[in-house]
């Protein structure tokens, strides 16, 4: 198995399709946003973690890991007053961390790790 080194950023389209069971698991005010990450790695995602500045990392909270090949959503609570462009990074089950990229959440809501 290979252990990703880089973060690469996709952009969709097509927005991500929630399933009722999502939805009703996680209710959710109609300011916050959601974004999805899709997991094209071979290991599991355990951790999410954004910075404004590239240096003072905050983690979002993710109920369980994203497995490999799966996608996984996040909420970014109320967005009022924060910028969208933001440093991104991930960890994996094994360890690692994926390198920082910047990204604009508003403008893009599905981010690919390759």
């Amino acid at each position: 198995m290979t252990t990703p080194k880089f973060l690469k950023v996709a952009f969709a389209i097509a927005g991500a399709t929630l399933s009722l069971g999502s939805i009703l698991a996680n209710p959710t005010k109609a300011e916050d946003y959601k974004f999805t990450i899709e997991n094209k790695t071979d290991v599991a995602i355990s951790k999410v973690l954004v910075a404004q500045d590239g240096e003072s990392w905050v983690p979002f909270h993710i109920e369980s890991n994203i497995p490999p090949h799966r996608d996984g959503e996040l909420i970014w609570g109320n967005v009022a007053g924060e910028d969208c462009s933001q440093w991104l990074k991930v960890g994996f089950v094994d360890g690692t961390m994926s390198e920082a990229v910047k990204f604009d959440f508003c403008a893009n809501p599905e981010i690919v790790i390759n």
